[in-house]
């Protein structure tokens, strides 16, 4: 049986209400209302009949409790700070404290909650774990934050939204991609572990309080999710605050954790060892192993599409008639980006842009174009490569024929592609 190391006293009220606030967690661990999954998939079928509980009660409680002026239509997407995600925030907040004040209030007569506080205090750390290791991978593999595209390469920065800037500066540098990946994971890998756990948390405030802060900067709409994992770092460290403050203001020694109990059958320790290693290799397997395979399709190291390029047009022949390069000419092409598999994206003469699917046949030397919108409207042309730098299209495109010569641009001529790292630096190279 399960037996405390300390010999503890009757905790207080204020002490037993804030370890049964563990409960808040509980409710953020068993989220899956997301699209973006952050487990497996049959996870999120398992959990259907909860998931569909708050799709039903979150617009519910907006419309008739807080009276909102507008019904909440737009569900839990690649936002995370959507209407909804605000109502069910304050749903889970509502949901703790009424079951912690009933179970505060019918289980009175319990001096305390040691069992309950380790083992939610396990639990809170390994999710923590957890998601540092998603967020932590993703980085230190280059996924989350790729080098900037050729789209985003011929955009000027005011076109960009705070978010767009905070992407394109953190994927410029694999280096720092590593730096502040390889911080979350370090905090992922010792929470993992008792004797570490504190220190693990105190890395995890740390890393986290740079990506809240960098969430509210940039209106990078992962702020609610980001700030609950700063409230999870600083929870567990909580536990410890009376050995901090001694250690770092106090100057005076710090005893050893308490928080730990005993096992007086070997059958129990190997089963919560065996459970703590399912927990790590799920962890690494969902995470570390799961980013390798996408890292094989996306992001920088992944194979180019065919004519990966920027294209810009020299001439525009339409129906046999050359089109001049007018600014307000709405059907004439400025530009061709081929950037990612599958798609292209055109600019016209008026800036205007429209994306639209493109396969590439390099035996036959034709481009098939498919509009996003309409699979019917779809047209092909034939190309050609002239030389290192030249590319001309002819055939039909809406029954009209067309011809038009592009002249590509060579994308590592941007200073942002061609200047790298510089340990002497005679002046500022700040362009």
């Amino acid at each position: 049986m399960e037996t405390p190391i300390e010999n503890l006293k009757p905790w207080s009220i204020s002490k037993r209400f804030f370890t049964l606030l563990s409960i808040y967690f509980a409710f953020l661990m068993l989220d899956f209302t997301s699209s973006d999954e952050l487990y497996p998939h049959f996870v999120y079928v398992l959990m259907t009949p909860y998931t569909e509980f708050w799709h039903w009660i979150v617009p519910w409680f907006g419309e008739h409790i807080l009276h909102l002026s507008y019904p909440i239509t737009v569900k839990p997407n690649g936002s995370g700070d959507t209407t909804y995600n605000y109502v069910l925030q304050l749903l889970w907040i509502i949901f703790a404290l009424l079951i912690t004040t009933i179970w505060t209030i019918l289980d009175r007569r319990r001096p305390s909650y040691h069992q309950f506080q380790y083992w939610s205090r396990i639990v809170v750390r390994y999710f923590l774990a957890y998601m540092l290791f998603v967020y932590g991978f993703v980085k230190v593999i280059k996924l989350q934050f790729p080098f900037p595209d050729l789209i985003r390469l011929t955009e000027p920065y005011g076109d960009s939204t705070p978010m767009g800037l905070a992407w394109t500066f953190v994927g410029y540098s694999s280096g720092y991609n590593l730096f502040t990946g390889g911080a979350e994971v370090l905090a992922g890998i010792l929470l993992f572990y008792k004797r570490t756990a504190l220190f693990g948390a105190l890395v995890a405030m740390t890393v986290m309080a740079n990506v809240v802060a960098m969430n509210f900067a940039y209106d990078i709409p992962v702020k609610i999710f980001s700030l609950n994992l700063l409230i999870m770092a600083a929870w567990i460290a909580w536990y410890d605050k009376d050995r901090l403050i001694n250690f770092f203001f106090l100057n005076k020694t710090a005893t050893p954790s308490l928080i730990e109990y005993t096992y007086h059958t070997k059958w129990k320790k190997n089963i919560q060892l065996s459970l703590k290693v399912i927990a790590i290799l799920f962890a690494l397997y969902s995470t570390l192993y799961s980013n390798l395979n996408t890292a094989k399709k996306y992001g920088d190291a992944a194979p180019k599409p065919s004519l990966y390029g920027i294209y810009d047009v020299k001439t525009f022949n339409l129906k046999g008639q050359l089109l001049p390069p007018l600014t307000t000419d709405s059907l004439r092409w400025k530009r061709m980006i081929i950037s990612y598999p599958g798609y292209a994206r055109i600019t016209k003469m008026n800036n205007s842009t429209f994306w639209i699917k493109l396969k590439v046949d390099t035996n036959a030397k034709t481009l098939n174009f498919t509009s996003t919108s309409d699979s019917t409207h779809q047209y092909m042309l034939n190309y050609a490569k002239l030389g290192k730098d030249q590319l001309v299209l002819k055939g039909l495109m809406n029954k009209d024929s067309v011809n038009i010569q592009f002249k590509q641009f060579d994308h590592t001529k941007f200073n942002l592609v061609k200047t790298g790292f510089n340990w002497v630096n005679e002046y500022p190279n700040n362009r």
